[in-house]
């Protein structure tokens, strides 16, 4: 597919060991500068976007909080549609709550309801449906230009691993801002980045043009990522 799209900035905070969560709860690896240059972020992209465990388990609001700059229009993959009734980033875009971007939620034909599509409007998201790939999931060319056409130039992806992994063997994600604390979790939590074909350095994707920054006690590392040939 080659309809245009955003660029694609992917952005999480991992331990040492590539690890971002324990099994079904979420852990707080990023410092206070670390938040503070997240929510800058979201403020300099024109959307953000997660996936629905992220929802689940996080329930975030993303929205910017920690610094001035305009709220990203909030985005979830979410391909039954079965964002939580009571997730907050609802609940901030129903009327009379404190404002945020506002809501899309992308769903997968042949999985997403009429019924949780019409829940999720009657909540006050936007609801759009998009071709499934091959695994039944959100088709991520077909999300992106549906962005694309509601004016989402610079797309901020915050995972979880799911959708950051999906964006890279798609290669659909042009850079990426990692928060690295200095700890070790252990092969029983959750990696950011899974399984992206073959293992070998001849087919890794590397980070180019790299620079590395300190957030406290943590290290940012970005650069524009490079996909094998």
């Amino acid at each position: 597919m080659s309809a245009p799209r955003p660029l694609v900035t992917l952005h999480f905070a991992q331990t040492l060991d590539g690890r971002i969560a324990t099994p079904n709860k979420r852990v707080e690896i990023s410092t206070p500068a670390g938040l503070e240059h997240a929510h800058r972020a979201r403020a300099e992209h024109d959307a953000v976007l997660v996936g629905i465990r992220t929802v689940v388990i996080d329930d975030p609001l993303l929205t910017v909080r920690l610094c001035e700059g305009p709220q990203p229009m909030r985005v979830v993959l979410a391909s039954a549609l079965g964002v939580p009734e009571g997730a907050r980033l609802l609940r901030s875009s129903s009327r009379g709550q404190p404002a945020g971007g506002r809501v899309l939620v992308i769903g997968a034909a042949g999985r997403a309801l009429d019924a949780a599509r019409a829940r999720l409007e009657e909540r006050g998201a936007e609801v759009v449906v998009v071709p499934a790939d091959d695994h039944d999931r959100v088709s991520l060319p077909h999300a992106l230009a549906e962005l694309h056409a509601r004016g989402v130039r610079r797309l901020l992806v915050e995972g979880g691993g799911a959708v950051l992994t999906s964006f890279l063997r798609a290669r659909l994600a042009d850079r990426a801002e990692v928060e690295i604390a200095p700890r070790l979790l252990g092969d029983t939590a959750i990696p950011a980045v899974g399984a992206l074909g073959e293992a070998s350095l001849a087919s890794a994707i590397d980070l180019r043009e790299t620079a590395l920054e300190l957030l406290g006690s943590n290290l940012l590392l970005r650069g524009k990522v490079a996909y094998p040939d």
